[in-house]
Order: structure tokens, then sequence, then C-alpha cells
């Protein structure tokens, strides 16, 4: 598995919809999930992957959950994931989550999530 498709298959792992922040389809449906899809190599050090969560809720418990469970999925020490070419450690950034909401529509809801991304990996 490549870099980007196992950084999809994680990111996919959390029961909504996951898509590169590039790639979200005029179609998507509350809730979705986007990160920016970064990659790098063995010796670039940390890199940063932000992920945003979308909902269309007036409850923010719902968003806070989801939240919750990519940082026990990471846990304390992060979460090392296998591909191809090595493998990508996945850590919680700084700040973890921060709670937005969209201008046009108090019921979008978003949560706005710093990963730091070591890539294991010879290129």
């Amino acid at each position: 598995m490549t870099k980007e498709a196992a950084l999809l298959d994680f990111f996919s792992g959390f029961g909504i919809p996951a898509y590169p922040s590039s790639a979200v389809p005029d179609d998507a449906v509350f809730p979705w999930l986007t990160y920016d899809l970064v990659t790098g190599a063995w010796g670039d050090g940390e890199l940063s992957i932000t992920v945003n969560l979308w909902y269309y809720t007036t409850d923010e418990a719902i968003p806070n959950a989801k939240a919750r469970e990519i940082a026990t999925a990471l846990g304390l020490g992060g979460k090392r994931i296998e591909c191809d070419e090595g493998a990508i450690w996945l850590k919680r950034g700084q700040p973890w989550c921060q709670a937005l909401q969209d201008d046009a529509d108090a019921t979008i809801k978003r949560r706005y999530i710093n990963i730091s991304a070591e890539f294991d990996t010879l290129y």
C-alpha cells in the first residue's frame, strides 16, 4: 500500500467518509472528514497534517466525540501505520483540536485537528 493509500485507509477508519482536502466531491453529504495529503521520507522530520471534521448539527457533542475517537486511535504515543515503503508515525499535533463554526451557517460545525507525521520511508 502506498503512503497515500495508507493515510486514506487510516482516516477512513472513523465511520464517516474521508477525503484528501483537494478531492471532496461536489455531492458529499455531512458528516465527512478532510485531511491535507502531506508526504515525506526518512529525515524530513515531523510534518503537519491538518484534519477537518465537518458536521451539520446543532449538537457540539457529536463532533467533539469524533475528535476524541481520533485522539484515542492515536494514543498518547502515536500510531504507526504500515505502507509499502516503510511506515508513517502519526502523533497528536499542537494544539490538538479547535472548534470552529461556519460564518454562513451556524449549524455547520468544524473541528480543526493537528496531526504530526514522521515518514519512516525510503522515498
